[in-house]
């Protein structure tokens, strides 16, 4: 019994250890649950409190983008407000200049010098107009405003203007300048005649700028569109355009950053000229009239720029005339005509001093307007055919002063051009929809102003006579040829050296040398000299060596 007892109590006691002992095994496994459960809370309360700081962070950046945006939209909106003040602050004293030595140059009696300052004095006012429109054009480009005007032009007359616009440069540089046009380039095309120009413009300027010696070609050739039963695809036109320089050219990572805005390269930097942005503007041109451009350019070698266009052929009656047509000037009204009457209203003394100066000249009568107010009060008096309104002025803006007078049906038979300073073309719009029948930008020329008259009054006007229709006749070519033979063999070759440097001092030397002897040939080479035909000189100074012994 004794026994039995002391196996129960062994059992009993073996059960309980292994009890406890599963007990606390128990107990571990609860205490090490409990540590992973802890530690998976300290976790996840340190992720919470890491998204709550990434969550406050959010919200503060959000903020401050809402805050950057507000304050880029008020500063784009102060750029626009800068920009259409300064254009119409820069561009309204340039068109009393480049306006006023327009008018000088209509007077026949001005001499070859005071000729050659108006020259500079429009070449400047040109250049600096050139820089403010670039400016402009790179704003319009941001604030996406830029869009092409089409119309029917001259394409053949606009490629003659560029080679005399240029012409003096090259030979002042003593560069030669050629502009090849092919055959297959239609004269009498329709698109955005101003921005293609703007374009040639530029990519001359600067060909002639950086080339120090040698040539400049600007070269054009077309594509007419493909099918024959698609009438408008056969009316279209690509044309190509490349200019092609022997200058300085430029490496490779040059050419790279070319077009971009601001961006120069390390010869334009040099120079010290330009504000980088004729390159940029030009491309984006050329691409809104659904072309490319492209360079090639190796250093010593030169630099070919090439672009092309899209253009639509036009009827010849419906092109606007070209440079060629700018060298007859109008100098009055055709007879048989009534008087027109023309109102012109700016809050500027020198503008519309300009505009009267002009239409007076001519035989059209004209008034003045101080601002919308008068112009109101001189349009129901008065009842001028046509309204040179400027936008801009106190009392009463230029808007309100048009939706006045075409408030009632006299007034709608009225012509009211909108004048502005302003190169943003929501003016346009604006002005149309107080109901201006057109747009006239500063500064202008007289030609524009004529334009309008014949475009919506349908008056037609005399032009002075061309130089060859006012020329005394004098001795025909072979005379002055023969007269040139005549000059000492020493002084022919002095003068044929000067002709070949384009040297204008060294050949005016050289006939100050003859022109006791010879008042008449020494008058006519003087004229040639004049006009920069240093071809015709040296073909004077060696016609005697083509002739044979």
């Amino acid at each position: 019994m004794q026994l039995v007892g002391i196996s129960a109590s062994v059992v009993v006691g073996t059960l309980l250890v292994v009890v406890l002992w599963a007990l606390r095994r128990r107990l571990l496994a609860c205490e090490r649950a409990l540590e992973r459960r802890e530690q998976e809370l300290a976790v996840s309360r340190a992720a919470e409190q890491r998204l709550g700081e990434e969550l406050v962070e959010a919200r503060r950046a959000e903020e401050e983008a809402r805050r950057a945006r507000a304050e880029a939209e008020a500063a784009s909106r102060a750029k626009s407000a800068f920009l259409a003040n300064m254009s119409h602050e820069l561009r309204t004293p340039l068109n009393s200049i480049l306006g006023f030595a327009q008018l000088m140059e209509r007077d026949l009696s001005l001499g070859h010098r005071h000729r050659e300052n108006l020259m500079v004095i429009c070449k400047s006012g040109e250049h600096l107009l050139g820089l403010v429109n670039d400016i402009l054009e790179m704003a319009k480009i941001e604030a996406g405003r830029m869009t092409l005007v089409d119309a029917d032009f001259d394409l053949h007359a606009m490629l003659s203007g560029l080679s005399e616009m240029f012409s003096v440069e090259a030979q002042k540089r003593g560069l030669t300048l050629a502009i090849e046009r092919a055959q297959d380039v239609p004269q009498h095309v329709h698109g955005d005649e101003g921005k293609l120009r703007q374009v040639l413009i530029n990519l001359l300027g600067n060909a002639l700028k950086f080339t120090p010696r040698g040539s400049v070609t600007l070269r054009a050739w077309a594509r007419r569109g493909t099918g024959a039963h698609d009438g408008a695809a056969a009316a279209r036109v690509r044309v190509s355009f490349e200019v092609v320089d022997t200058g300085r050219g430029m490496a490779k990572e040059e050419v790279e950053e070319l077009f971009e805005a601001f961006g120069q390269t390390a010869t334009g930097r040099r120079s010290g000229e330009g504000t980088g942005l004729g390159l940029h503007i030009s491309r984006r041109i050329v691409r809104m009239m659904g072309g490319d451009m492209q360079v090639e350019s190796q250093p010593g070698r030169g630099t070919t720029l090439r672009f092309d266009v899209r253009l639509t052929l036009a009827d010849a009656g419906d092109a606007r005339p070209g440079g060629a047509a700018r060298a007859r000037r109008i100098v009055g009204l055709a007879p048989g005509q009534p008087r027109y009457r023309v109102l012109v209203v700016d809050d500027r003394w020198d503008v519309r001093h300009c505009v009267l100066k002009l239409l007076d000249s001519v035989g059209v009568e004209v008034r003045s307007a101080t601002n919308g107010l008068g112009a109101v009060a001189q349009w129901e008096t008065w009842s001028p055919h046509l309204v040179l309104l400027d936008l801009r002025m106190p009392l009463l803006d230029g808007y309100e002063a048009a939706t006045r007078i075409k408030s009632s049906p006299r007034g709608r038979e009225t012509v009211v051009v909108a004048m502005t300073a302003s190169a943003f073309e929501q003016n346009r719009s604006l002005a149309a929809e107080a109901g201006c029948d057109d747009f006239l930008s500063k500064p202008f020329r007289d030609a524009e102003i004529f334009n309008l008259l014949t475009k919506h009054l349908g008056a037609r006007f005399e032009l002075e006579e061309g130089p060859a229709e006012r020329r005394p006749a004098g001795p025909p070519a072979v005379d002055l040829a023969r007269a040139a033979a005549g000059l000492p063999p020493s002084l022919r070759k002095d003068l044929r050296r000067a002709a070949t440097r384009l040297d204008a001092k060294a050949v005016q030397a050289a006939i100050d040398r003859f022109r006791p002897e010879d008042s008449e040939l020494a008058g006519a080479v003087a004229e040639l000299a004049r006009g920069y035909r240093f071809d015709s000189i040296l073909a004077l100074s060696s016609a005697d060596e083509e002739e044979p012994s």
